[in-house]
């Protein structure tokens, strides 16, 4: 594999860990939400659900990530 290839690859490995951390972040933060609306008096069910949704797409997010970022890891290592 050529200098240039790899250099590519470990530059989308740096920027999928970046962002990787910044999705456990909004994880961590839309768990508290979720906790604080479900104890909430006026919170609606449409809210509930809404922060299901949230909590969901940024799971499906993290695991596609780490997914590109393994092929790109195996990638790395020839």
């Amino acid at each position: 594999m050529s200098d240039s290839i790899l250099d590519h690859i470990l530059e989308e490995r740096k920027f999928l860990h970046d962002l990787s951390n910044k999705l456990v972040v909004v994880q961590g933060m839309g768990s508290f939400i979720s906790k604080s609306l479900a104890n909430s008096e006026s919170c609606t069910e449409k809210d509930l659900d809404r922060s299901e949704k949230l909590k969901k797409a940024t799971a499906e997010m993290i695991n596609l990530i780490s997914k590109r970022r393994e092929l790109l890891h195996s990638l790395s290592e020839d």
